[in-house]
C-alpha cells in the first residue's frame, strides 16, 4: 500500500542563488522524512477515533521509510506487514472487501472441522477483552479441546479433562444434522450451552478508513512547509561555512 504526489521543487527554487542550490537535495530528503513522520503521528491520533479502542499493535502498526538524498528522495507511510500472505490485517478497513483469515480459522481448517470457504465470527457467548478482542487463553482452551492446534502436546486429553473437572467450559462443534447453528458452542454446566463461534462463508468490510486521502492531505499541506523550513536552515549552514573560509556568502533572499 502506497501513495504517491508531486511538488514543483524546480519551481519553487527558480530564483534561488546558485551558490546554495546544492543544498536542495539535503533540505528534500529532510523534508520528505519531517512529512512522513508527522502522517504517521497524524494517524495515530486519527485511529482512536475510526477505531474503537485500537490495541497498542493497531496504534503501532504505521512505520516510516526515510529518504536519502545519496540514494534516492523516496519516503513513505506504511503497515507493518503481519500475515502469511503480505498483507496487513487494518488493509480491509482501507480498501474494503473480505477480511485476511486468522491464524486459529487455518488451524479448523486443517483439522476438518470449519470448511476452507468459512470463516469464524464472535458470537453472543464470547466474552472479549478491553480492546474487543478474543482472549488468547480462550482460543488457546479451544484449540486445545477440538485437538486443533499446532502442538498435539497441547491438545487435551481424557485424563486432562477429567483433572480440570466439570468448571471448565467445555466447548464443542454440533455434529453434521444439529438443529444447532454451525460453529462452536461452550457447555455451561450440565443444560446449558451458548455460542461462541458461528461459522459463515465470508466476512466482508466496508472501507472506512481513508488511508491514501488522508496522507495525501497531510503530504500536500505540509511537505511545502517542511521544504522551506529545511531548505533556509541549510542556506544558512552554507553561508556560516563559507564565512568561515573567508569565501562569499552573501544572505540569500529567497523565499517559496
Amino acid at each position: 500500500m502506497e501513495f504517491q504526489f508531486q511538488s514543483n521543487i524546480a519551481e519553487w527554487t527558480r530564483d534561488l542563488e546558485d551558490i546554495y542550490k546544492r543544498q536542495i537535495p539535503f533540505a528534500t530528503a529532510q523534508a520528505l522524512n519531517d512529512t512522513v513522520e508527522d502522517i504517521r503521528d497524524h494517524h495515530r491520533t486519527i485511529l482512536p477515533v475510526i477505531f474503537d479502542r485500537p490495541t497498542r499493535y493497531t496504534m503501532n502498526s504505521l512505520r516510516v521509510l526515510k529518504a536519502d538524498q545519496r540514494r534516492d528522495l523516496v519516503a513513505g507511510v506504511y503497515f507493518k506487514e503481519s500475515n502469511r500472505n503480505g498483507s496487513h490485517y487494518l488493509m480491509p478497513q482501507v480498501e474494503g472487501g473480505g477480511r485476511p483469515r486468522k491464524r486459529f480459522e487455518y488451524w479448523l481448517i486443517q483439522r476438518g472441522i470449519m470448511a476452507s470457504n468459512e470463516y469464524a465470527v464472535p458470537a453472543s457467548g464470547l466474552k472479549l477483552d478491553a480492546y474487543g478482542n478474543v482472549s488468547a487463553g480462550v482460543i488457546t482452551s479451544i484449540l486445545s479441546q477440538l485437538a486443533a492446534g499446532p502442538d498435539a502436546f497441547q491438545w487435551e486429553t481424557a485424563r486432562s479433562k477429567k483433572r480440570a473437572g466439570s468448571s471448565r467450559s467445555r466447548y464443542f462443534v454440533p455434529q453434521q444434522g444439529s438443529s444447532l447453528r454451525r460453529g462452536i458452542w461452550r457447555r455451561k454446566g450440565k443444560n446449558a450451552i451458548e455460542p461462541v463461534f458461528i461459522f459463515v462463508t465470508g466476512v466482508t468490510y466496508r472501507a472506512r478508513y481513508a488511508f491514501h486521502e488522508i496522507s495525501m492531505s497531510r503530504a500536500q499541506e505540509w511537505f511545502p512547509r517542511n521544504f522551506e523550513l529545511r531548505l533556509l536552515a541549510g542556506i544558512e549552514d552554507q553561508r556560516r561555512y563559507r564565512i568561515s573560509r573567508g569565501l562569499s556568502a552573501p544572505p540569500s533572499g529567497w523565499s517559496m
